[in-house]
């Protein structure tokens, strides 16, 4: 088995079809069939079934790619090891986020990064929710993750407190802010809300439909929960959001208020708990660098 070959049986899982990895990795498709059937013979099973428009992975290729993406990632942590005593610093740095942690504090961190090392190559990669942040980290499709949820009793997976941000309702220009510069939880109920995948602002819901007996739904539900400031912006209604993102708004004219009692959310980092890559390990010292004291 050779490295060529996984790179290319990954590349048809990721383009969605032999052409497309082909011409993605800029080779023949016939040559990149070949290494295929030539994998598939090493492992004594197929990967895909062909089908008339495309492939599709096979029980055994569903169980192989996990594996290949570890195998991959564990060479380049090799050369990239053996780079960096060399005082040499190539190669890449896959990253997947939650889109409330873009802003801070990875952005702030990729940005140092990039000035200290601006010959490693960084990847992000945006996901909506923990599990798919977990799952990227533990298969290797990521080296380092930014979630706002970590399960200590996770073996296999380790997270570092980060970043920790105060929750704010923004309002669309030209609200009136609410008696004495802050919101009650429980006057969510008052609010057209633009609200993401469930995760703090739902559980806020849910807890103010408890304190008022009476339930409460979104106005307009969106899919990436970072766009929700775009809508608050174009008047469709009001979000609750850590503070650093809202305070985009606030120059576009977005009126923010803290909630009452106060809500705040923990941002982790998360990597395999293994050996990082070099520049993984830049990474995450630079996050750590930055995160919140004692409070």
């Amino acid at each position: 088995m050779e490295r060529r070959q996984i790179e290319y049986f990954l590349a048809v899982i990721d383009h969605a079809g032999i052409t497309a990895a082909a011409t993605a990795l800029h080779v023949s498709q016939p040559s990149l069939s070949h290494a295929i059937k030539l994998l598939e013979s090493d492992l004594g099973a197929k990967l895909f079934h062909r089908m008339p428009r495309g492939v599709r992975l096979t029980p055994a290729g569903e169980a192989f790619a996990g594996s290949a993406r570890r195998v991959l990632r564990e060479l380049d942590a090799g050369r990239a090891a053996v780079k960096a005593v060399s005082g040499l610093v190539a190669g890449r740095l896959d990253l997947v986020s939650l889109p409330g942690l873009l802003l801070d504090p990875l952005a702030g961190a990729v940005g140092r990064f990039r000035t200290r090392y601006p010959e490693v190559k960084v990847r992000i990669v945006p996901a909506e929710r923990p599990q798919a942040v977990r799952e990227a980290v533990r298969s290797g499709a990521a080296e380092l993750g930014l979630t706002d949820h970590i399960d200590p009793g996770e073996r296999d997976l380790a997270g570092d407190l980060v970043a920790e941000h105060e929750m704010v309702v923004a309002l669309p220009p030209g609200s009136t802010p609410p008696p004495g510069g802050v919101f009650p939880v429980s006057h969510l109920r008052d609010l057209d809300l633009v609200t993401g995948a469930r995760g703090m602002v739902v559980d806020l819901l849910t807890q103010a439909s408890a304190e008022t007996e009476s339930e409460l739904t979104p106005a307009v539900e969106i899919g990436l929960r970072a766009s929700s400031l775009y809508l608050v912006l174009a008047g469709a209604g009001a979000a609750v959001l850590p503070r650093p993102l809202a305070e985009l708004g606030r120059p576009h004219g977005v009126v923010i208020a803290p909630l009452d009692p106060p809500k705040r959310r923990q941002g982790y980092l998360m990597r395999r708990a293994a050996p990082l890559s070099p520049a993984a390990r830049a990474m995450h010292t630079l996050l750590l660098s930055g995160r919140p004291g004692p409070s």
